[in-house]
């Protein structure tokens, strides 16, 4: 496959200094979701098994987590993953998008439980979308790209830019 072949051009502002402002985000929890059951056929998971655990990890590795702050939390809803649209992968398992909602919350309930009890506790959702291309493939409007580094590492490459973008979106409408 040409697009996981190409040798990396990863745009260097974007990733270095994205983890650098996600540092600065302080959360007071983080869940992450993955729920591919809406797509027919989409066997993802039978391939990343640990998807949900790879992904919080990377989030809260970035972020600011303190369970007893004041700060927002967010639930992270991974809903496709495919091959430029096509959610059946092939047997190498390899994806080069990623798509989901980011929600915001206020901060924990009082009682430490995350579940939603008011009906203003929500104060903002986005969709996150990352496409990984070749370097001279137009983006399309809408999505996060870079071009993946190499076959054995474009899984922890997707998880990882997906988890700045998210942070980094966080920051954004937090200000």
């Amino acid at each position: 496959m040409k697009l996981l072949k190409t040798t990396a051009l990863l745009c260097a502002t974007a990733l270095v200094s994205t983890p650098a402002l996600a540092a600065d985000t302080e959360l007071s929890n983080v869940e992450v979701v993955v729920d591919l059951s809406a797509i027919d056929g989409s066997n993802a998971l039978s391939y990343w098994p640990d998807l949900e655990k790879d992904l919080a990890a990377a989030l809260t590795e970035r972020a600011a987590v303190d369970p007893v702050s004041e700060a927002p939390r967010i639930r992270v809803e991974i809903n496709k993953i495919s091959v430029d649209g096509d959610t059946l992968l092939a047997d190498s398992g390899e994806f080069n998008r990623m798509e989901g909602t980011v929600v915001i919350y206020e901060s924990l309930n009082s009682d430490g439980s995350t579940v939603k009890t008011t009906g203003d506790e929500r104060l903002n959702s986005f969709p996150v979308r990352l496409s990984a291309q070749t370097a001279d493939t137009p983006i399309e409007e809408g999505w996060t790209m870079y071009v993946p580094p190499s076959k054995d590492k474009f899984y922890s490459v997707m998880v990882d830019t997906y988890a700045d973008t998210v942070l980094e979106r966080v920051e954004d409408k937090q200000n």
